[in-house]
């Protein structure tokens, strides 16, 4: 372990240069405070994803990451040009708190995140290392022999990750550390907004050791919690001597979404929700009384940034905030911008990045795309582990009304109460910007399907649910003079994080019990991909398209996350596979009906006979193998003439 933390903790360093170097010259070029400047963090993890992926369209995506680091390293240089001009540092206190946030989040996550394959990254670990050493537009590593179009940043960026480790990290490995990443980034925009624009009166920064200075600190960094641990109000589902200790997880999830606990592992969902913090932080900072008209330029960036890259994250999401930031524009202008008129042209920005960087770069958007069919249907509610079920019936209705919109409803309300009792534009800004995401999400959930699958509504809830816990959290902290209503706003968003937070006590007793493997560890099969080093012999880097094979299910993860690789998978209605790859006679069918570009030229297998599959008894005893890195493989080339007994054998 203390091997991979040191390559994870230069992958880090890696990553973060550009930001800082961006960073830099924004404020060399224009001095701001911490508020401002963590909006340029945002945008410079925006243009740094888009840049890289833009740049593969002629180079292979790890020499564009590595590019975009050379480039970052000959700027620094040209930033310090000059003399710098005097700069105010950080107060020692927001250095030690923003540490300590960060180790909370990862102490959070560490029993999930760092010793679970959670949910379907077991197919996503295929597309990471497939995007690697590849151009786009991506292979889609499943058949039939497509290209990705699909909301693929969340992929990429753990492929990023393991380019910046120079291959010694796994794919398991860099989805964990984009996932903590990228939540402790939401998490200190978040307290760094409220610290600049409440906290700071309550003794946030002061100099001076009192009990006021003290309790503010804590009084910030409990204000992400809210956002960790997100859901549905799912507590009345359960009886109340069972709320904190039942095993049945599926109570606790809602019935028409998931909670953030569980939804954020999916690769797109965490990094998406740090730029749909970053937008509402933009709206916040221009709609403060007191905000300098000099920053506008700076949230105009971290806006349009965030759009374009939520296009290639979260397509749904985007849409709802694009309409939201049009509403507020409407009503509260200055949370855009200074000037109407630039306000527009914002607005303007924000609402063509779907569009174009979608179709620019090969997103779900593009010609060829998942969305195939989009229709406006009779309102039905979704019910994700019970079906479709008529939006007549009202026992329901209630039911859903009750515990899946409740953060909503009560988050809007308050926000409401808090805007008439003070009276202050931001407050303003905050509930219009939450309601319009919020209702439009609700009414679209209720009336949109994508592809025949009323399932795939959920994806517009994900903003509802992100922003109102945020925006929440951050009223919470910072409306002063408003006591009732932010005591009403933090109850609800406590009541919503307490259902979260059982949701994460009943999974981890149910998965981690004595002498249990848990299903999400034993898809990595008889290797620990979280101790695992792609940098073994597999041979140069697959530059060309790769070829189909067929990988046994005993390392089907270690070897796909390490070599390019296309394998059978069932499609799904977004045309790629949401159950992962497919083995024995499954596999078989869907190998026998593809064309011959997509036949298997090879079987790989584990060496140990004691997880070996029969398909791999016969190739290691009738083909021409060779070991491969460390031993633990076997790569079996697989000749036309033995494809019929290697079908009769799968």
């Amino acid at each position: 372990m203390a091997t991979t933390a040191a390559w994870a903790s230069l992958a880090l360093l890696l990553y973060l240069l550009p930001h800082g170097v961006f960073a830099l010259a924004m404020q060399r070029w224009r001095p701001a405070g911490p508020w401002a400047r963590s909006l340029d963090v945002a945008s410079a993890v925006a243009l740094d994803a888009l840049f890289a992926v833009a740049l593969s369209w002629l180079i292979p995506f790890d020499r564009a990451v590595l590019a975009v680091r050379a480039l970052s390293l000959l700027a620094l240089p040209l930033v310090f040009v000059r003399a710098p001009r005097p700069q105010p540092r950080p107060h020692p206190a927001a250095v030690v708190a923003l540490l300590a946030l960060a180790a909370g989040v990862v102490a959070l996550h560490i029993p999930l995140s760092w010793r679970l394959v959670m949910w379907d990254r077991d197919w996503h670990i295929a597309i990471a290392s497939a995007i690697r050493t590849s151009r786009l537009p991506f292979d889609n590593v499943f058949l039939p022999s497509t290209q990705l179009r699909y909301h693929y940043l969340g992929d990429a960026q753990a492929a990023m990750l393991q380019v910046l480790s120079f291959q010694r990290l796994h794919p398991a490995v860099t989805f964990s550390l984009a996932h903590d990443l990228f939540l402790f980034g939401a998490s200190a925009l978040l307290v760094v907004a409220a610290a600049c624009a409440g906290l700071r009166p309550y003794g946030l920064g002061d100099p001076r050791a009192s009990l006021r200075s003290v309790l503010a600190w804590p009084m910030a960094l409990a204000l992400p919690l809210p956002l960790l641990f997100a859901s549905p109000f799912t507590l009345l589902n359960v009886p109340a001597a069972e709320r904190f200790t039942t095993l049945d997880s599926a109570r606790l999830c809602g019935h028409s979404f998931l909670g953030f606990t569980t939804l954020g592992y999916r690769p797109h969902v965490v990094m998406a929700t740090f730029f749909l913090v970053a937008v509402a932080s933009a709206v916040l900072l221009r709609a403060r009384p007191d905000a300098d008209d000099r920053d506008a330029p700076r949230s105009a960036l971290a806006m349009v940034t965030s759009a374009a890259a939520l296009a290639l994250l979260d397509e749904a999401s985007l849409a709802l905030v694009e309409g939201a930031l049009g509403v507020t524009w409407l009503l509260v202008p200055r949370a855009v911008h200074p000037s109407r008129w630039r306000g527009a042209l914002v607005v303007a920005a924000v609402a063509a990045a779907l569009p174009l960087v979608s179709r620019a770069l090969a997103g779900s958007l593009s010609p060829g795309g998942p969305a195939s069919v989009v229709e406006v249907i009779p309102a039905r509610h979704i019910a994700l582990f019970e079906g479709v079920v008529p939006y007549t019936d009202r026992a329901r209705f209630i039911e859903v009304a009750k515990h899946d919109w409740f953060p909503f409803y009560a988050t809007v309300l308050c926000l409401a109460l808090t805007a008439v009792w003070t009276r202050r534009r931001d407050a303003v800004a905050a509930f219009v910007f939450v309601t319009a995401v919020t209702v439009a999400g609700l009414v679209a959930s209720l009336k949109v399907e994508v592809n025949h699958d009323a399932t795939e509504g959920h994806r517009f809830l994900t903003a509802a649910l992100v922003l109102t816990a945020a925006v929440g959290a951050f009223v919470v902290g910072s409306a002063r003079g408003a006591f009732l209503p932010r005591a009403a706003l933090a109850a609800a968003l406590a009541l919503s994080g307490l259902s979260g937070w059982a949701w994460c006590q009943s999974f981890l007793r149910q998965r981690f019990q004595p002498g249990m493997i848990p299903r999400e560890r034993a898809w990595a099969g008889v290797a620990d991909p979280f101790r695992m080093n792609c940098d073994v012999n597999l041979g140069a880097p697959r530059r060309a398209r790769p070829p189909v094979e067929y990988v046994e299910a005993s390392i089907a993860v270690r070897y796909s996350g390490c070599e390019r690789v296309r394998l059978p998978g069932r499609p799904s209605s977004w045309s790629l596979t949401v159950v992962g790859p497919t083995f024995g006679g499954e596999a078989r069918e869907q190998l026998s009906a593809a064309p011959e570009a997509d036949q298997p030229g090879a079987v790989v297998c584990a060496s140990d006979p004691a997880a070996r599959e029969q398909v791999c008894a016969w190739a290691l005893r009738t083909l021409r193998c060779e070991a491969l890195g460390d031993g633990v493989l076997m790569r079996c080339q697989l000749p036309l003439e033995r494809r019929a007994a290697f079908y009769q054998e799968l």
